[in-house]
Order: structure tokens, then C-alpha cells, then sequence
């Protein structure tokens, strides 16, 4: 049976010298994206609460977690590599565990691949990752926890490094059928947290000292569109917590376009804590290619939401996901991606050269462009995009932004940190008693910029 709470059980299984128990310890490898990340802080949580101890190196560790993502073949590619490295330095009778997208999709197939596997996980399995860690320190050969019951959405305690800021995961899975997505099968349908939970933990974070909240979830403006019976709820989500006192800022991603509403722009606009930063991913500026890709929407439709959060939200940062070299992809459908970002002025951009995933519809089709052609349309594309940005950072020398601090470097004097859109700045702070601290906010003048970031001076420190 499924616990309704994640389980904590006793890891501290073997005995030291003196007789008293010995924790285990534990290391964990993360591919991936930001959701990935945060999953590993969700079961380094359920393993510290457990008595294990996490070690930056992983001979050290009795509890190996290979964390994947599977979004494309490299990703694959490198966490086999990984394994394969670790696999030959666990610790005799420790625990090797894959977890993660790539687990979900390839299941019991891993075994095979990597026999010295002992644990399989699944991103949405997480909640029951003692238990299972229990089932193979007890003896039990090729744990396959993808198999098990989707659970019900619960998140698991998080250890999170020190700083600002801090994911809160909101929602899971993802209901759209992209037919290069892996998503929907290896996370599930979408669902939900309660609001009340979400609220408490944020609550807890701020009492902790963090300062702003990323909310996570694959599709995370349908937040609560089941539960609400196709109202949806996500915009009365992030007003209920622009409440919290304490809490400075609050971002969310990923967006779809599909999901948009006027009234989640509204509320962007009109609560303040909210940052003027949207993720919102194209994938292509061909309707063409959006069809074959059953994006559900029109380059038209997209430029509506641009131009209603360029005009209601002025100076909002707008970045995007691109994919190049999908199947039946032609040089004038390339074209139009490229005059799609030239008009919507992107600040950045993930993007990526199509990779076929097994299990998802586009799998079978056999019309991707020659690997050569595709890779010269990505440099191409990734050029445009980083001459846009730069120009985009140039028009911010000698402005005064704000920026939140995540990091201080008391030898440099140096504070690292993000203005509201989510650009990257170095601040360089004198004649400060006391310095900033991660967390506070401070009034900087941008004084130059380049490729690798954007330099400024703190002329106050707000606090």
C-alpha cells in the first residue's frame, strides 16, 4: 500500500564501532532542467529526514541517485555515461538508483542496459523513495518503482542549498500531446496542489529566509484547471500568495500559450511582486510545423499574448524554447522561426535541434532534415538570438535597476543577483556597512555589457 504521507523510515541500518547506528550516506548526479533540480532536493530531503547524509563525492556514498532527463538524446547519452562511471566506484553493497524522466520511459530496459543497477524511480514516484531504498538494502534484486500506482500529489520535504530563492512545485504532468514530448508519458497526467499546501510551504520558506519563489510545474498556468472544473485558478493562486508577508518576489515556469489568460496578464500587472518575466515557448514560428508539431495554437495566436504583455506589462522580459530540424522542416518554414524572432524580440531562448524520443507520435516519421542542414539552422538561429540579447543588454547600460541579491563575495565585493526581468547582473558594492546580504534588494546602475553578463555599481542598498 501507497502511503497517503511519504514514508520516513530508519536508514541508519549498520552499526559503527562503539554499536551505535552508522547513517548512511548518500550523493545525487542532476541532468536537466529546473524541475529535475528541485526533484533532487525533494529526495535529498526524504534521505536526510531519514538519518542519511549527503557527500559531495560519490565514493564516499553508500546511496547513489542518478537523477535524468530525457527530453533529448544527449541528455540520455550522458546519464549512461555517468552510470557507467559510477558503477564502477560505488561502495561494495551500496546502492545505485536511477531516477528521473529517463527512468520512467526506459523502466525495466535499464536493467538491461546497466545491470548493476539496483533502483528504478520515477519523477512522479519520488514521494516513495524510502521505501523502495528499503526493498533493495533488504535484498531484493531490480527494484522497479516506475511500475507503481501515480501517487497523489504530495510534495516531499526539500533540502534546499542556502541563499534567496528558493522552487516550490505546483504542479505536475502535462495533459498536451506535442508529438515530440516525452512529457505527458514519463510525468504523468496534470494535477495539482492543494492551495493550502502551496501556501504553507512558501510561508515556511520565508520564515527560513528565502525571498523569492519560483513555482514550478510542466504546464504551470493550467494550474488547477481540473480541480476547478476548467475555470482555472492560476492567476488567484499567485494573488493569494503575493499575501505572504515577507515574500519580495515571485516567478513561475513553464507557461503554455495554449493556456494563456487576460486574466493572469491582469494579474501580472497589477501585483507587483510578481516579476515582469514570462517563459512562454514557441517552439517554431512556422504554423506549419506547429501543426505537425499539435501545438495547438497559430503564430498569430502567440503574437496576441505577445503583444497584450508587451502593452499592459512595458518593459516585461519574454524568453521562449525553439526547436529546429523537425520532421518535414523546410528552409522557408526555418526562415519564418527566424522572422518570428526578430518580431517578438526575445530575450533569450533555449534552443535545440529536434531529437526523437521513443513512445512519442513523431517518432515514426522519417522526414527530419539531414543532420548538417539542421545544425547550420541552429547556429544560424543561436547567433540571431544572442545578437538580439546583446543588443536588449546594450539599452540597459546607464539605467537604474533592482536587483535581488543571491550571492555575496566579501573578497571582491561582489554581489550576483537578478533584476525583475531575470537578467543576470554583477554588482560591485563599497563603502556598504553592513554589505548586502543574499536577499536584499539594492538600486544598481548598469554600467556595461558583453556576452557573458551585465556589470553594475549599487548606488543603495534597499534592504
Amino acid at each position: 500500500m501507497i502511503p497517503s504521507e511519504p514514508e520516513k523510515l530508519n536508514l541508519n541500518t549498520k552499526e559503527s564501532r562503539s554499536g551505535a547506528p552508522h547513517p548512511k550516506t548518500f550523493f545525487i548526479k542532476t541532468f536537466g532542467c529546473q524541475m529535475n533540480v528541485h526533484d533532487s532536493e525533494r529526495m535529498s530531503g526524504l534521505l536526510m529526514d531519514s538519518g542519511a547524509i549527503p557527500v559531495e563525492n560519490p565514493e564516499e556514498a553508500e546511496i547513489i541517485l542518478v537523477n535524468t532527463c530525457t527530453i533529448r538524446d544527449k541528455a540520455d547519452q550522458k546519464a549512461l555515461s555517468d552510470l557507467g562511471r559510477l558503477r564502477r566506484i560505488r561502495k561494495e553493497g551500496g546502492i545505485l538508483a536511477v531516477t528521473g524522466c529517463m527512468a520512467q520511459r526506459e523502466g525495466e530496459e535499464l536493467f538491461r542496459m546497466v545491470p548493476d543497477v539496483d533502483l528504478l524511480l520515477g519523477p512522479s514516484q519520488i514521494r516513495n523513495l524510502i521505501p523502495l531504498i528499503e526493498r533493495t538494502s533488504s535484498g531484493e534484486k531490480h527494484v522497479d518503482g516506475t511500475v507503481l500506482p501515480l501517487p497523489e500529489m504530495t510534495t516531499p520535504p526539500a533540502f534546499r542549498p542556502e541563499g534567496a530563492t528558493a522552487f516550490v512545485t505546483v504542479q505536475e504532468g502535462c495533459d498536451k500531446a506535442c508529438a515530440y514530448c516525452v512529457v505527458p508519458s514519463t510525468r504523468g497526467p496534470e494535477r495539482s496542489r492543494p492551495v493550502e499546501d502551496i501556501l504553507q510551504e512558501i510561508r515556511d520558506l520565508v520564515n527560513l529566509g528565502y525571498r523569492e519563489i519560483t513555482l514550478l510545474g510542466q504546464n504551470v498556468n493550467g494550474y488547477g484547471k481540473k480541480e476547478m472544473n476548467g475555470n482555472g485558478a492560476f492567476f488567484t493562486l499567485l494573488q493569494k500568495i503575493h499575501e505572504i508577508p515577507g515574500l519580495k518576489r515571485i516567478r513561475f515556469t513553464t507557461s503554455h500559450p495554449v493556456d494563456m489568460s487576460e486574466a493572469l496578464v491582469e494579474t501580472m500587472k497589477s501585483f507587483p511582486r510578481i516579476m515582469p518575466h514570462l517563459h512562454l515557448p514557441l517552439q517554431s514560428g512556422s504554423d506549419s510545423v506547429l501543426c505537425r508539431m499539435r501545438r495547438g495554437y497559430t503564430v498569430e495566436e502567440y503574437r496576441y499574448w505577445a503583444k497584450l504583455l508587451r502593452r499592459e506589462i512595458p518593459g516585461i522580459s519574454l524568453t521562449t524554447d525553439l526547436i529546429v530540424g523537425f520532421c518535414g522542416e523546410t528552409e522557408e518554414e526555418f526562415l519564418e522561426t527566424c522572422r518570428a524572432v526578430e518580431e517578438f524580440r526575445f530575450d533569450g531562448a533555449f534552443s535545440f535541434i529536434y531529437s526523437p524520443r521513443p513512445s512519442t507520435p513523431a517518432y515514426a516519421l522519417d522526414t527530419m532534415p539531414p543532420r548538417d542542414v539542421s545544425v547550420k539552422r541552429l547556429e544560424r538561429l543561436q547567433a540571431q538570438i544572442e545578437s538580439q540579447s546583446s543588443e536588449i543588454n546594450r539599452l540597459m547600460e546607464g539605467s537604474i535597476v533592482e536587483v535581488l541579491v543571491e550571492k555575496w563575495d566579501p573578497e571582491t565585493g561582489v554581489a550576483i543577483g537578478r533584476t525583475p526581468q531575470f537578467r543576470n547582473v554583477k554588482t560591485k558594492v563599497s563603502g556598504y556597512t553592513p554589505p548586502p546580504f543574499p536577499g536584499d534588494l539594492i538600486s544598481v546602475r548598469i554600467e556595461s555589457s558583453s556576452k557573458t553578463g551585465i556589470r553594475g555599481t549599487a548606488i543603495r542598498i534597499i534592504g
